[in-house]
C-alpha cells in the first residue's frame, strides 16, 4: 500500500468540477502530467499536485475544436484576414485548436501546403492543423498528389463551387475519387454559381440593390443545388462528404437523405447562422467606431454562405440537436472595417461578408442553447469538440477529457452572467455581430497541451506555442455504411423545472 507521502506529485490537479464528455456529466477530479491527461480520480482523490485548480460550480470541458478557420489569408486582393498573432483570442473562448486553410493557386498542392505550413509555424497560440483547397483548373498533376497531401498529415481536401476559386465538376470528381482511394474526406463550399448569378442579374435588372437581397439571390434554392450534386458525386466517387457551412435547411434536408441512405456524409453549421439571418441585414443602423459611421450595421452580419431566413435558421438548430448536422464552427474570417465597407461594397452586387466570431463561438452555444435548456452540455461538447475531433482526424488525443489524451482543458463557469462588449474581445476589429448580447456561462481557465494559457481570464500563457498537427482520418469516419453512433447525441437536456 503506498502512503500518501509516496503519491506521485502530479503536474496540475483540476478539483471539484463537473467533467463533461460527449455521453454524460461527471464530478470527477483530472490530473495531467506533461502534455497528457493522466487520470480521472472520484473527487478528492488525485492526491498531490505541483499546481491545483479549484473548478468548484464549474464545468471542465476538453478544449474546443474550430475546424473551420482563415487567419492571414488574402482573399484576391479584396481583403486580407487578420493574421496568426490574433490566434490567443480563440483561446481566450476556450478553443484550443483550429483548422486553416492552403489554398493552392499557383504551386501544387505539396508546395502549397508547405508554404502555408511554413507561414504559420511558431506563430499559433493554438495547436492547428490545414486543409487544402484545391482551386480553378487544378491539373491531373494536382490531383496525383493528393495522396501524398493526406500522408503528410492533411487528410481533408476541399473545392470550392462558386466564387473566384471555383472549380468545375469533372475536376470536383476526379479530386473525390483520389480522396476516396487514400482514404481522405472531401470537403465543399456548396452554392451553385450559374443559379446564383443568374437570380443575381435578375434582381439587379429590377433594381433589387440593397444588401439584404444577397440572402434571395444566394438564397436556399442555391445551396441545396450545390450540395446535391456534391453528394452524388462523392457518392458515385465513393469518397465521404463534408459540408462546410450549411446555412439552408433544404441543404440540412439533403444532407440526411444521404446519411440515412448510409452514405459517411456529414455537415458543419456556423455560429453566425444559428444567430442570424436575411433580417438582420436590413439594419440600417449606422456602426459607428471612434466617431466614424461606416455605413448599416446589418452590412456585418453577411458572410459566404450567407444567412438565409428565420426558418432555415430554426432547422439548423434542430439538426445540431438531432445530428442531422454534426459541427459547430465559425468561419472565422476577420478583416478591417476599410476592406470591408469600402473595398468590398455595400450593396447586393457588390456584398462584403466575413464573420469575427472564433473567440465567441463556444460560449454563444452554450448561453443560447444549454443554459435556455435546448441541449444538453453532453451535446455542446459534442458539436464543439468531440465530432470536430472524431471527423477531422484529431482523436483520441483531441475532442475529449479522457486518459492519454492531450490536456487540452477548459473549466466553464456555468453561471457567469455578462454582456458581449466588443471593446474586451481579442480580435483585430473594432466591432461584434454580438455586441450587446447578454450570455450565461463563460470560459475561465484554459490548458493547451498542461500549459495554463488562461488563468482566471487572464492569459498567462505562450501565444505562439501552438503545435502543427498532422492528421489521420479514422476507418470509421470513412467506411461506407456510415455509423452514425460516432457523433449521435447523447442524453436530452433535462426538462425545465416546474414553476
Amino acid at each position: 500500500m503506498t502512503s500518501s507521502t509516496d503519491a506521485p506529485v502530479h503536474d496540475v490537479v483540476i478539483a471539484g468540477g463537473t467533467v463533461v464528455g460527449p455521453r454524460d456529466e461527471r464530478a470527477l477530479d483530472v490530473s495531467i502530467d506533461g502534455e497528457r491527461i493522466s487520470g480521472l480520480h472520484e473527487p478528492g482523490t488525485a492526491g498531490p499536485a505541483k499546481r491545483t485548480i479549484d473548478a468548484t460550480g464549474c464545468l471542465v470541458v476538453p478544449g474546443a475544436i474550430d475546424p473551420h478557420v482563415h487567419y492571414g489569408m488574402d482573399f484576391q486582393g479584396l481583403l486580407v484576414t487578420e493574421g496568426p498573432e490574433y490566434s490567443a483570442a480563440a483561446v481566450h473562448g476556450g478553443t484550443t485548436t483550429v483548422i486553416d486553410f492552403a489554398f493552392q493557386e499557383t504551386k501544387g498542392p505539396l508546395d502549397t501546403l508547405a508554404d502555408r505550413r511554413a507561414f504559420l509555424d511558431g506563430s499559433m497560440a493554438t495547436d492547428w492543423s490545414l486543409h487544402t483547397i484545391l482551386t480553378r483548373e487544378f491539373s491531373f498533376e494536382d490531383i496525383e498528389q493528393i495522396g501524398d497531401v493526406i500522408r503528410a498529415g492533411c487528410p481533408t481536401i476541399k473545392t470550392m463551387m462558386t466564387y473566384g476559386w471555383m472549380s468545375d465538376d469533372g475536376r470536383r470528381y476526379g479530386a473525390m475519387c483520389e480522396v476516396a482511394e487514400h482514404g481522405g474526406l472531401s470537403l465543399v463550399h456548396a452554392e451553385d454559381d450559374a443559379i446564383a448569378n443568374w437570380l443575381h442579374e435578375k434582381y439587379k435588372r429590377e433594381g433589387k440593390q440593397h444588401a439584404s437581397y444577397v440572402s434571395e439571390t444566394r438564397g436556399p434554392l442555391v445551396e441545396e443545388a450545390a450540395v446535391r450534386r456534391a453528394l452524388f458525386l462523392a457518392e458515385r466517387a465513393g469518397s465521404p462528404l463534408y459540408v462546410l457551412h450549411v446555412a439552408a435547411g433544404a441543404a440540412v434536408d439533403a444532407i440526411a437523405e444521404a446519411r440515412s441512405r448510409g452514405l459517411p456524409m456529414y455537415g458543419e453549421t456556423l455560429s453566425a447562422y444559428l444567430s442570424w439571418t436575411q433580417e438582420n441585414m436590413r439594419d440600417e443602423t449606422p456602426l459607428i467606431v471612434d466617431g466614424k459611421a461606416w455605413g448599416p450595421r446589418g452590412l456585418l452580419y453577411n458572410n459566404f454562405p450567407v444567412p438565409k431566413f428565420p426558418a432555415d435558421r430554426e432547422q439548423l438548430w434542430e439538426a445540431i440537436l438531432d445530428d442531422r448536422l454534426q459541427v459547430v464552427a465559425t468561419d472565422h474570417c476577420s478583416t478591417t472595417l476599410e476592406d470591408r465597407m469600402e473595398k468590398m461594397g455595400t450593396t447586393q452586387d457588390s456584398m462584403q461578408a466575413g464573420q469575427s466570431a472564433v473567440e465567441l463561438r463556444v460560449e454563444l452555444l452554450y448561453s443560447m442553447a444549454v443554459a435556455t435548456g435546448r441541449c444538453s452540455a453532453s451535446r455542446w461538447v459534442q458539436l464543439i469538440a468531440t465530432n470536430p475531433a472524431q471527423l477531422m482526424g484529431l482523436a483520441p488525443a483531441k475532442g475529449e477529457i479522457a486518459v492519454g489524451a492531450d490536456a487540452d482543458v477548459v473549466v466553464f463557469d456555468p453561471a457567469r452572467q455578462w454582456t458581449v462588449d466588443w471593446r474586451e474581445l481579442h480580435m483585430s476589429v473594432p466591432y461584434s455581430c454580438w455586441d450587446g448580447q447578454e450570455m450565461t456561462g463563460k470560459v475561465r481557465d484554459v490548458l493547451r497541451r498542461g500549459e495554463v494559457l488562461i488563468d482566471r481570464g487572464n492569459y498567462v500563457g505562450s501565444t505562439t506555442g501552438g503545435h502543427f498537427i498532422e492528421r489521420t482520418l479514422a476507418p470509421h469516419v470513412t467506411a461506407n455504411p456510415l455509423d452514425p453512433s460516432i457523433t449521435a447525441p447523447g442524453a436530452p437536456a433535462p426538462a425545465p423545472a416546474a414553476a
